[in-house]
């Protein structure tokens, strides 16, 4: 095998190593949370393609000093054009076993006008997912809502379920930072939640250039029929997404790396699902089912 793009063959194996240790720990880190954020949270491409005008280049995030962002380390970040998600747990924590997880949205600003109006909606989505919802509202503003989430009973959750949540206009832009416990919880210590207020109050957006246009690509497996061979012809919303890669070329460059280790390591099932997988863009519309 050659090392292609400028990679020298202790560095492609290096590579090869953490491409295979994201795929196989990807469940285990978002797992967790995904069963009740993904019920409240709105899809980033969404809300971007919703979203009519404003400035074509994307800030960041700004995240200042002195407030405790010095103990937290972003685990995963993925930009979709001119959406951008960032996932931090604590130092030092796994992030397959993180007690907590920040979670960081920046998208353009919907064409709802108010915090409000997005949390009236969230809550409403959140009713048909679990048995019972309530939300609390801590701090309010004209452009800005910070907020408490519950709900018990949700899809593929137990016990009680809790969300802090913080939903800011920024100009054109929207803010959308969230803070999650991942063990079963009804609150949390007054300590703490301190704590998370102050951090999560104090993100702003500050000017950046711009994601590559290319950015937002995942690897995709299809589903496993019932005679435990890999179903390519099913459709796309069905195949289940093993890891953000960034670029196209990127992309195709960890299924590569990966067919490879299958190859020499892998299990018969192992090699067929990788030889199914495949890149796609995020903005892909077969994605939604279209």
């Amino acid at each position: 095998m050659t090392s292609g793009g400028g990679h020298t063959p202790i560095a492609l194996a290096r590579e090869l190593r953490r491409c295979a240790s994201l795929v196989a720990s990807l469940a285990s880190i978002l797992a967790p949370l995904i069963a009740f954020l993904l019920i409240v949270a709105r899809p980033a491409m969404s809300a971007a393609v919703a979203a009519g005008g404003g400035q074509e280049t994307a800030p960041q995030f700004s995240l200042p000093e002195g407030v405790g962002w010095n103990d937290w380390q972003a685990v995963r970040e993925q930009h979709n054009g001119r959406a951008t998600v960032r996932v931090f747990v604590p130092k030092g924590a796994a992030p397959a076993t993180a007690k907590v997880r920040l979670v960081l949205a920046l998208r353009p600003k919907p064409s709802i006008d108010s915090p409000q109006a997005i949390l009236d909606t969230i809550v409403q989505t959140a009713k048909h997912q679990c048995q019972k919802v309530s939300a609390k509202v801590l701090d309010k503003s004209a452009g800005e809502l910070l907020f408490e989430l519950r709900g018990v009973g949700c899809a593929g959750q137990s016990g009680e379920r809790y969300l802090l949540q913080r939903i800011a206009f920024n100009g054109q832009w929207e803010i959308e930072a969230t803070y999650a416990p991942m063990i079963s919880t009804d609150d949390l210590p007054a300590h703490e939640k301190e704590h998370a207020v102050k951090l999560l109050s104090s993100i702003s957006v500050a000017a950046g250039a711009s994601p590559a246009a290319d950015s937002g690509w995942f690897l995709i497996t299809p589903p496993k029929k019932a005679d435990g061979h890999y179903d390519d012809s099913a459709a796309l919303p069905k195949w289940k997404v093993e890891e953000g890669a960034g670029s196209e070329d990127k992309c195709e460059r960890l299924r590569a790396a990966l067919s490879s280790l299958a190859l020499k390591q892998g299990s018969s099932s192992d090699i067929e699902q990788v030889k199914a997988s495949r890149c796609i863009s995020m903005n892909d519309p077969q994605l939604d089912g279209k």
